[in-house]
């Protein structure tokens, strides 16, 4: 494929391309020929790699080798306009030039023969250039051989229509031959943190990388003869002296400097690290392999990517490293929150719990519970998640069942005693099973049937709301379902703020008031989900938005813990005094060890105390009937 392409920019404009200055677009040009038996290739690549010039220059091996139509994909009308004038028009003209040949047919204004803007054209087919975030250029000619660039910036349609799915509805005359290709290419973007990249939003080259055969360019240390991929982890970066700056071997700490990089880069080869069925060739090509960049190149972009014209912390992710960069909000990385488990038992009931609460988020196929106990200064505990599997359409059944189990099993304490959960919050606000959580919770004293309300200002729990009706259409009196507002704005701040907050096992004197306990029971896909959401606030139409952003699918978690905090409000967490939580820790912590005399001790007290009438006024006794009626179910 060298002689299809000709530098047109550069310090070699006008020059054919050498494989060694950029070998690793060897390996990737060989997937690409029309030989070679695989359908789709992937290349999460960073900037000034070359690959970009390589889909042109494959568009024109196509034209020259094997015509067929081709589609060019790219994320917008500037971005095709871009690339056609100062790219790929170019490139036809310098490569006809070069070599004399006259596979691209000429523009022609008058005729519908020659070729446009958009299209060109050859004998057998054409080339096709696509705004892919337009539904009608991506209809239209059967297609056999396709060109995805950019593909991490193309968006989902305004009617819902995916632009990949629509792009590969070009291939579907090929797809039982298999005799198709289509090259995808981009820089990434972002990362939900989904480990298979299917979360919605996550990076889109980089969820095809995930399920390519992962191939990394590997040098030789000049050293010690290892093999390595060259990751940013152990680059050696010097802030006085950029141009001094060296990579560490991870396998005998030699320190390889520019001169031998770039002679390890050309002597370098691809490594696939995963194997499997249905595995397809996938290449990632960062700065570290480009000899277009150097290590004092890259150590420059990182010392000024925070000053003005920088690449910023999520240019350095994309287009120096290649990488997908992780959304930045107030969610911390759930790796970091791992890394603060504690080895205390679960579902025990620490010393310091004076507060024992749970929440719950139903789903169609079953419930999440997340139990919290919450001390005076706030500081929480959380001693378990559990799923409770099951049909949740009849509240008598399936995960309810389950679930009431669980409710009225008592939880062991840190000093040998049983505490039961005080409130458990069931969320009846999705409006698929609200019905059910409202029947299920009037029927349990100790469980509220919550709404979750947005918006800034809103109250962690507010007064609750009657919706169960008579026949003629009124209001139950007594017995009536309740739901009770939830504020989960504030309750998810406070939540994201307290995860930042270091402690004793980040070094700090003690753990501060509302610092969250994790213990080391508490599974990967908890942290995912608590996770699951950031705070953002971007500009649109002129006005600041704020609103909280879904980052992965599953945020289950995340509610429960929020529902967990409005129950620990609801019974005082806020509003309880000194004295109020003393007599609470006189409750639930015995102030000596027992012993057999404190049994006869007690009678011999309470038979000495004569007891003492007590007066109730008509407001009181008032006040004790409506409690009563308030605790029918």
């Amino acid at each position: 494929m060298p002689q299809n392409i000709v530098l047109v920019d550069g310090p070699k404009k006008g020059e054919f391309w050498a494989l060694e200055d950029a070998p690793y677009l060897g390996e990737i040009a060989d997937c690409l020929s029309i030989e070679h038996s695989c359908n789709l290739v992937t290349v999460r690549k960073s900037q000034q790699t070359g690959v970009s010039i390589l889909a042109l220059a494959w568009s024109l091996y196509i034209a020259d080798t094997a015509p067929d139509n081709t589609i060019y994909g790219l994320p917008s009308i500037d971005f095709l306009q871009d690339m056609n004038s100062q790219k790929l028009q170019p490139l036809i003209e310098a490569w006809q030039k070069e070599t004399g040949k006259r596979v691209i047919f000429p523009a022609v204004s008058r005729s519908g023969a020659g070729s446009t803007i958009y299209e060109k054209r050859f004998a057998g087919g054409s080339l096709m250039l696509a705004n892919a975030n337009v539904a009608t250029d991506l209809s239209g000619k059967t297609t056999r051989y396709g060109v995805k660039d950019e593909v991490s910036k193309w968006q989902t349609h305004i009617n819902g229509d995916d632009p990949e799915t629509l792009f590969f509805g070009r291939f579907t005359a090929f797809r039982r031959t298999k005799s198709f290709k289509i090259f995808e290419l981009s820089t990434p973007e972002i990362d939900t943190g989904d480990e298979l990249g299917d979360a919605p939003g996550h990076c889109r080259i980089d969820r095809s990388f995930k399920r390519s055969d992962q191939r990394f360019w590997n040098i030789e240390c000049p050293e010690c003869g290892a093999w390595q991929k060259q990751f940013y982890e152990n680059f050696i970066l010097d802030r006085d002296h950029p141009h001094r700056s060296r990579y560490l071997c991870e396998n005998c700490s030699h320190e390889i400097s520019e001169t031998e990089r770039v002679i390890g880069v050309r002597n370098g080869r691809y490594i696939a690290t995963a194997s499997g069925p249905d595995r397809h060739p996938g290449f990632h090509v960062d700065a570290f392999d480009s000899l277009m960049m150097s290590y004092e190149a890259i150590a420059e972009d990182v010392l000024n990517h925070a000053k003005a014209g920088g690449l910023g912390e999520k240019g350095i992710y994309n287009l120096v490293l290649g990488l997908p960069a992780k959304v930045k909000g107030n969610a911390p990385e759930y790796e970091r929150l791992m890394e603060r488990r504690e080895p205390f038992a679960e579902m025990t009931v620490p010393a310091d719990g004076l507060i024992l609460v749970a929440g719950a988020d139903v789903q169609h196929n079953g419930i999440w519970c997340v139990v919290v106990a919450f001390g005076e200064d706030r500081q929480s505990w959380v001693l378990g998640v559990r799923f409770f599997e099951g049909a949740t359409d009849n509240p008598g059944e399936g995960a309810w069942e389950k679930l009431d189990a669980f409710l009225i099993a008592p939880l062991d304490d840190a000093f040998g005693g049983q505490r039961n959960i005080e409130a458990l919050a069931v969320d009846g606000g999705d409006g698929g099973r609200t019905n059910q959580v409202l029947e299920w919770c009037r029927r349990r004293a100790n469980a509220y049937a919550i709404k979750g309300v947005g918006g800034r200002g809103v109250p962690a729990i507010s007064v609750p709301a009657k919706k169960s009706v008579t026949k003629r259409g009124k209001r139950k009196r007594f017995g009536s379902a309740m739901l009770w507002p939830v504020g989960t704005w504030g309750l998810k701040s406070e939540f994201f703020a307290n995860l930042h907050k270091p402690g004793l096992r980040s070094g700090e004197p003690a753990d501060p008031p509302g610092y969250v306990h994790f213990g080391e029971f508490l599974p990967k896909e908890y942290f995912l989900q608590i996770t699951a959401e950031t705070f953002v606030a971007e500009v649109v139409r002129g006005k600041i938005r704020e609103d909280w952003k879904v980052l992965r699918r599953d945020n289950h978690c995340l509610d429960a813990q929020v529902y967990a905090m409005a129950m620990a409000e609801l019974l005082g967490l806020s509003t309880m005094k000194a004295d109020d939580w003393a007599a609470l820790r006189e409750r639930w912590k015995p102030s000596s060890e027992p012993d057999l005399l404190d049994g006869l001790r007690r009678m011999a007290k309470a038979a000495e105390a004569p007891a003492e009438p007590v007066e109730t006024t008509g407001d009181e006794a008032s006040k004790a009937r409506r409690q009563k009626w308030k605790r029918r179910t």
